[in-house]
């Protein structure tokens, strides 16, 4: 990156929204983990759960087992289309970390017991790929 972080993360996250949305996600992935703490705050003060699950995408396909308590804090968000990205990501690191993460996550609280029934079944799911992963 020859311009500072910042600006290449406000273009991009700009594009994101507005413009070329694939093209933003790449180039965010193509930064390389210098962006994490950028992308982490990003994700903190987003109000849009698309931004917000794509911020966790972007943030999980680093690979970096670093990122878990992140993606731990973000199974607490509401909106499904963040959890399940959060999910995704745990399940493409599969390792001890990502597998307590969930299992702290599992019994999470919803306003809508339905809401929380759901989410259940997809951590469930989420575990068995990490501990079938793990025991190859």
């Amino acid at each position: 990156m020859t311009c500072s972080n910042n600006n290449y993360l406000e273009h991009y996250l700009r594009e994101l929204r507005e413009g070329d949305a694939e093209n933003a996600y790449h180039s965010l992935v193509e930064a390389g983990p210098a962006v994490l703490p950028e992308l982490i705050e990003a994700f903190n003060t987003e109000s849009c759960p698309n931004m917000r699950a794509t911020l966790v995408k972007v943030v999980w396909q680093f690979g970096l087992p670093e990122t878990i308590p992140f993606l731990s804090q973000a199974l607490a968000d509401n909106d499904p289309q963040v959890w399940k990205s959060v999910l995704d990501g745990l399940v493409s690191m599969p390792c001890n970390e990502a597998l307590a993460a969930l299992e702290k996550a599992r019994d999470r609280q919803f306003d809508k017991e339905k809401d929380g029934q759901i989410f259940k079944e997809w951590v469930e799911e989420a575990l068995g790929q990490i501990r079938a992963s793990i025991s190859m």
